[in-house]
């Protein structure tokens, strides 16, 4: 991963490690090897962040989005579990 990397360029980068392994263990074209990568769960959730609304952000930009997005999350979760109105948390 270099950081000027985009997302979806780090995406292609792994699926395609991915599918290369796999060609090169099972002897089959790469073509169907990346088709079975994208058939996995993790190929999956890769083609949705090469493919996403996010997949030209850079990698850098796009990691700090996703850990204030949990953060924020588990503020609402204890909130939630606090009893408080999400509109109007008294903690976070």
């Amino acid at each position: 991963m270099r950081e000027d990397q985009s997302v979806a360029e780090m995406a292609n980068e792994v699926l395609m490690r991915q599918a290369k392994v796999r060609a090169e263990r099972r002897g089959e074209p790469i073509e169907e090897a990346m088709e079975a990568v994208l058939d996995t769960e993790a190929g999956k959730q890769l083609r949705e962040l090469r493919d996403g609304p996010h997949s030209e952000e850079g990698v850098e930009e796009a990691q700090v989005d996703a850990a204030r997005e949990r953060a924020k999350e588990r503020v609402e979760d204890l909130g939630m579990r606090l009893g408080e109105d999400p509109e109007f948390p008294t903690h976070g």
